[in-house]
């Protein structure tokens, strides 16, 4: 059976690790389907070598990584579209409580990759850190953190520092600012449109002085800044992915080939 993968969304995965990774994959998956023991449709990962296993961990890992980053493609599309006006004010939520529910799940997005790439770290080094415990302090404590992987996860936290830390006062305090939304949901009155939907009567004096037309535009522009940000973060997040996993190279070859390439018996 051929095994190809394509990558369209996530460039970050051209890397030599990357690559090399999934050669490796693609290599074990023939051996597997070679072995006398194998079953179709059964689980033979009892089957794998030592090396093949280690590889298909980290793979998985990678997927995961791989998958959290496509996710900054999805929100992208999410705040580019409000579907459904008619029936989300009907629920309750108007464009901006739409804006805001996306730029939150931006913030744990971007955690979440840093997050992955402490267990890429764990894993390809054979830390054996429990998954739980993965943190920065505990790999600190058993990698220099001039090696060139650890380098990178601190410029990673750097670069996005800012977002990280409203994902936190998201999380444990459900803390989301953002004086622009304030502005346009009170000072110019979307707050009372939206009340409109749920029954209330808004007094037509009070309408001319927040016209709609007026409200729609600055939603427009709130939008306009919001998927530049996102396109932002998603160029900064293919740029420090591809340093990162490409720093893993050399020891993920030197750890692969320390395995066994026989299964266990």
């Amino acid at each position: 059976m051929e095994v190809t993968f394509k990558y369209t969304k996530t460039n970050f995965l051209m890397n030599p690790f990357s690559l090399s990774l999934q050669r490796e994959v693609m290599e074990s998956i023939k051996r597997l389907e070679q072995t006398e023991d194998f079953t179709q449709g059964q689980n033979n990962h009892d089957l794998l070598t030592e090396r093949d296993k280690y590889t298909s961990r980290i793979f998985r890992i990678q997927s995961a990584l791989r998958n959290t980053s496509e996710q900054l493609f999805h929100i992208k599309i999410f705040l580019n579209r409000y579907p459904f006006r008619k029936h989300y004010l009907e629920q309750g939520i108007s464009q901006l409580e739409y804006i805001q529910y996306h730029t939150e799940a931006l913030y744990h997005k971007v955690h979440t990759v840093l997050e992955i790439m402490r267990l890429m770290v764990n894993e390809v080094y054979q830390l054996n850190i429990p998954l739980k415990d993965c943190s920065w302090l505990k790999l600190k404590k058993k990698l220099s953190v001039t090696e060139r992987p650890m380098e990178c996860l601190t410029q990673y936290f750097d670069v996005f520092r800012n977002l990280i830390d409203l994902r936190h006062l998201n999380s444990h305090r459900g803390y989301y600012e953002d004086e622009e939304k304030d502005k346009i949901d009170l000072n110019f009155g979307l707050f009372f449109y939206k009340e409109e939907h749920n029954g209330y009567r808004i007094d037509e004096d009070l309408k001319r002085h927040i016209p709609l037309p007026l409200i729609n535009y600055m939603l427009k522009e709130h939008k306009s800044k919001r998927v530049k940000l996102v396109e932002e973060i998603i160029w900064l997040n293919e740029k420090y992915l591809t340093e990162f996993l490409s720093s893993l190279a050399i020891e993920y070859e030197r750890q692969r080939l320390s395995l066994s390439d026989r299964p266990r018996k």
